[in-house]
């Protein structure tokens, strides 16, 4: 177990993230990095810091954080970490949903959304929500839990646009593969482009960390500002069949 717990805590500075270019899972993990990388949250602040190795390197908080002073100098491990790999920290992600076609649309060639589907001035997506994040026996109790990605352009898009040809094939592998309810698959790809930083202040006698835009400064969520790069539509729910791409 020691000699375990020392490759962790040697490897913790090593470790090198997924590269920033890809687009990421939105994951806990990888949020919470985002919110490093765009300075919306202050790693000085050892309540943060703390919580940030929660997340991201919970079997070292188990270990260490029951004697205070070596859990201080794996802080500053993690803070060198940080610093060594903040390049790396995602800062494009991707977002999967479920559409629904209805019916095709002769006169302006398009395969439409049915009307609970259809993207009508879509301008955020919710990416991440959870009622807690636990690290043994401990809490997480001061960062977000739930991640709002805020467009800058609203998307309005009522359907594929598609030829009578391709509308008609597509109908017919969906038919074919037993997709009576005729379900498809988007990948909305997506840049951060910036976050407002978290600010302190004091609630009932406990400081509470939150954005100012968030509801009532509810610190259990974050909005993050991004651009669409492109949406991916496939008709399988494994994304290898692509039917159309929207790119910005």
């Amino acid at each position: 177990m020691i000699a375990r717990i020392s490759c962790l805590f040697f490897c913790l500075l090593i470790a090198m993230p997924a590269w920033a270019d890809d687009y990421a899972k939105p994951t806990l993990d990888n949020l919470v990095k985002t919110l490093v990388r765009f300075s919306a949250i202050d790693t000085k602040d050892d309540r943060l810091l703390d919580e940030y190795a929660m997340i991201t390197d919970c079997d070292l908080v188990k270990y260490f954080y029951v004697d205070d002073f070596r859990w201080n100098k794996v802080r500053q491990s993690f803070r060198d970490s940080i610093q060594m790999n903040i390049a790396t920290f995602p800062v494009s992600y991707f977002y999967d949903t479920t559409l629904q076609l209805d019916r095709f649309d002769f006169g302006d060639k398009v395969f439409r959304f049915t009307a609970k589907t259809a993207l009508h001035n879509v301008n955020s997506f919710l990416v991440y929500d959870a009622v807690d994040a636990v690290c043994g026996n401990r809490k997480v109790k001061s960062l977000p839990l739930s991640y709002h990605m805020v467009l800058d352009q609203p998307i309005e898009m009522t359907g594929l646009p598609l030829t009578e040809a391709d509308a008609q094939a597509l109908l017919k592998r969906m038919d074919v593969a037993g997709n009576k309810s005729r379900l498809i698959y988007a990948r909305f790809n997506i840049h951060v482009v910036y976050i407002e930083a978290l600010s302190k202040t004091s609630l009932a006698g406990r400081d509470v960390y939150s954005q100012m835009r968030s509801a009532q400064g509810n610190p259990r969520e974050a909005h993050i500002d991004v651009r669409l790069d492109s949406a991916d539509f496939y008709e399988d729910k494994d994304m290898t069949k692509l039917i159309y791409s929207y790119r910005s």
